[in-house]
């Protein structure tokens, strides 16, 4: 009996602290991405074209822009579901801030702030927002654990993706400008 129960003991332990994965943090507890990207013969100027250039392509909304400290900060969201791949319904959406500070040869990327918001079916099947949100920092959601555990991924997969594509973008060399050629004269006049 003795035995039964210090196994069933270790089991609940070890099944509690199975709940959520680690996700890096900052140093108010917040759940953060962050990296400095060297960008080694790029001017601040450039950087900060690019990464304002790329934070528009992608529907970002600009909260600050500050191009003389080369500061971008940008607010986001996207979508997260709650069935498998062939039936995807709308769970809700993952809201997020990005900050970019550029400086000369390097760049900074900040994806902060990541609050999930519910989305619901309406009377006429639309999907809409609730009033409810969760911020990711919360590990555990009772009666849903296993689906916030996958929303938690693929945060983690999504904002690693948007990381890829910022990177690859800020350090896409300018294309050197055509040379104007001129029209060949020819002897006779």
């Amino acid at each position: 009996m003795r035995a039964l129960l210090c196994w069933l003991a270790t089991s609940w332990l070890l099944a509690s602290g199975a709940h959520g994965q680690a996700m890096p943090t900052d140093e108010r507890g917040r759940v953060a991405f962050y990296e400095v990207v060297p960008a080694d013969t790029l001017p601040a100027g450039l950087l900060y074209a690019h990464a304002k250039a790329w934070l528009l392509r992608r529907g970002y909304a600009l909260t600050t822009t500050d191009s003389a400290a080369g500061r971008l900060v940008a607010t986001n969201a996207f979508a997260v579901y709650d069935r498998g791949y062939v039936t995807k319904k709308l769970h809700g959406k993952m809201q997020y801030q990005l900050t970019v500070d550029v400086k000369k040869g390097r760049y900074r990327q900040q994806f902060t702030d990541f609050v999930f918001a519910y989305y619901h079916e309406d009377r006429t099947y639309r999907f809409v927002p609730t009033s409810k949100t969760k911020p990711l920092e919360e590990p555990t959601a009772p009666g849903w654990q296993k689906l916030w555990d996958g929303h938690r991924q693929a945060t983690g997969q999504a904002v690693e993706g948007f990381a890829a594509e910022l990177k690859t973008a800020l350090l896409a060399l300018p294309k050197p400008k055509p040379v104007a050629q001129q029209p060949r004269q020819t002897a006779d006049w």
